[in-house]
């Protein structure tokens, strides 16, 4: 009877920690899918501001690098920052920052002060509160739920946060047709702050929170594990340079439906709109897979490689809102599938500096590469610039496939006695 008494309380105290973890999980949910309505809803913004302050591809692609430059250069010390502190906490602060960053963005707009160099100044400060979230963002993933959910989580969250890109851009485009753009800015003041209370809803007793160990040289030491493991060093290698030449939509949207299409802000945000809708069954999709590896992510960016192309080739907005659609879905593989794998594969107490890097070369690769593509898009025009982003992606996916033959190959080779070297 003793032992049957505690078998019971030992299931029912599983059975409330899967309920809270779950109420978690839907919390963080919702607090995502505001923060990513604001996040796109003020980069939509900012593009336009952008343009009709410089009125370049290249200004387009230098406000790019204003937002995440920042996360490129400081994400080994946020991520190590990330595997110090609670994560928690530090998304909260997070809100209150940027709420606070739009709010001074949106006065500036409306009360006509706005300029070019105060546009860039304010920029930078988004990126700079961007690269102490992001990181902290997605390592708070594991702390929700157990190991053994962790990918499931990551696809539902990916799904949400392209739900909040449609959200976000549809509302950019409403308001600054019909209000302007200072008002789009004011109207993420809100948001951040709903997101805050989202968090601030999550119980504390349910997180999975990693145990801090003081560790010296924690940067070069996450930087050295993340090289070492070579399904983490291949993934973010794959995912860095398609992020730094492929997803530059940001950048050549605008151009592509100005240049090409002769359209305005509404074609522009029904096509970015179009590519977040397609992310949303991408990221569902992954997560009916058992397990995603560096093969199923090289396939996906073939994939994403030849739909990038139809929307490069695309002779009117119509044709162009069906390649979007495939050029989300497949692009939405290529980002679940990598954070799925780096999440699964990494150490615990890795991680925080694992999903920074994983941040810096997904996200920090648009500073890298939005200015090239600009000036790509200023000299041979925009489907030139979206047909690099599909080269690029073939190239990678190929140095993938090869590199994963030879791995496999090495064993074999080292059972017959031919001495092997780590790959």
């Amino acid at each position: 009877m003793t032992h049957h008494a505690v078998s019971t309380t030992s299931t029912d105290q599983r059975e409330t920690l899967v309920r809270r973890e779950v109420g978690n999980l839907r919390l963080f949910l919702c607090a995502q899918l505001l923060s990513h309505s604001g996040v796109w809803s003020q980069f939509v913004a900012l593009a336009w501001l952008a343009g009709g302050l410089t009125a370049t591809g290249s200004g387009l692609g230098w406000i790019t690098a204003a937002a995440f430059g920042p996360l490129l250069v400081l994400g080994p010390w946020t991520g190590a920052l990330c595997d110090r502190v609670d994560k928690h906490r530090l998304l909260m602060t997070s809100q209150l920052l940027l709420a606070g960053q739009a709010a001074a963005l949106g006065a500036v707009v409306l009360l006509g002060w706005i300029t070019t160099p105060m546009m860039y100044r304010l920029t930078i400060a988004f990126g700079l509160i961007h690269a102490m979230e992001t990181p902290a963002r997605r390592a708070f993933v594991a702390e929700l739920v157990g190991e053994d959910r962790i990918q499931r989580a990551v696809s539902h969250i990916s799904a949400i946060n392209a739900i909040g890109r449609v959200i976000g851009i549809l509302c950019a485009g409403t308001l600054i047709a019909s209000a302007g753009i200072g008002w789009c800015f004011i109207a993420n003041v809100v948001i951040y702050l709903l997101t805050l209370s989202a968090l601030l809803l999550i119980r504390r007793d349910a997180l999975h929170i990693a145990e801090v160990v003081p560790e010296r040289g924690a940067v070069r030491a996450g930087l050295r594990y993340a090289w070492n493991v070579r399904e983490i060093r291949m993934t973010l290698l794959v995912t860095g340079v398609l992020a730094t030449f492929g997803f530059n939509h940001q950048v050549l949207m605008p151009a592509l439906v100005e240049q090409i299409f002769d359209g305005d802000v509404g074609a522009y945000t029904l096509l970015y709109a179009l590519i977040s809708v397609g992310s949303v069954f991408g990221a569902l999709w992954v997560a009916r897979r058992r397990e995603v590896d560096v093969s199923f992510l090289a396939g996906a960016v073939t994939a994403f490689a030849g739909a990038n192309a139809l929307l490069a080739l695309s002779p009117s907005v119509a044709w162009a809102a069906v390649a979007a659609v495939v050029t989300g879905f497949t692009a939405s593989l290529v980002v679940t599938a990598s954070s799925a794998l780096l999440q699964r594969r990494c150490a615990p107490a890795m991680r925080g500096r694992v999903m920074a890097v994983a941040a810096m070369v997904l996200t920090g690769g648009l500073p890298v590469g939005a200015p090239i593509v600009g000036m790509i898009v200023d000299y041979a025009g925009p489907r030139v610039g979206v047909l690099v982003g599909s080269a690029t992606a073939l190239i990678v996916a190929a140095i993938a496939i090869q590199r994963r033959q030879t791995h496999m190959v090495m064993p074999v080779l080292a059972d017959r006695g031919v001495h092997t070297v780590r790959a």
